[in-house]
């Protein structure tokens, strides 16, 4: 089994469109699709506090995180910490505008107006497994921690 890179990890994240946060909260497991990015490699996304995920985190911070495809698989067990206001850190909205371009997206980046009262979480990483299905035959997994070796 090869190793998978904090590197790889962040690469990933940060050219995905969408990841998908997964959450525990009273009413059970919730998963949902955020924007997210990169920004002084650590990974960042944000929601409104009356959001189900924001809820489920502020009363449990675990969190799984995972990439859409399910051929090419990358999953991050981790915490999420809201640190801010969405729009207050300058190097998070600079990498959202960066990778959400289109016109239309404006309107749902952390500083606009939409999201005057979301909170900016920051992921701290504990572990991720990533494989990849090339075939009936061809599988791929690749494991990563935090935790020393």
């Amino acid at each position: 089994m090869s190793s998978l890179s904090w590197e790889e990890i962040a690469r990933r994240f940060a050219e995905a469109q969408n990841w998908w946060v997964s959450t525990l909260g009273d009413s059970g497991p919730h998963a949902v699709p955020v924007w997210g990015v990169v920004a002084r490699e650590a990974l960042h996304f944000y929601g409104d506090p009356s959001a189900v995920r924001s809820r489920n985190l502020a009363a449990d911070p675990r969190l799984v995180l995972h990439l859409e495809s399910g051929s090419d698989v990358l999953l991050l067990h981790g915490t999420a910490t809201s640190v801010s206001l969405a729009g207050a850190d300058p190097g998070v909205n600079a990498a959202y505008a960066a990778k959400y371009t289109d016109p239309s997206d404006l309107q749902y980046l952390p500083d606009a107006t939409l999201n005057s009262a979301s909170r900016l979480y920051v992921v701290t990483p504990a572990r991720a497994i990533a494989w990849t299905l090339d075939g009936p035959d061809e599988w791929d997994n690749r494991r990563w921690s935090s935790a020393p070796a």
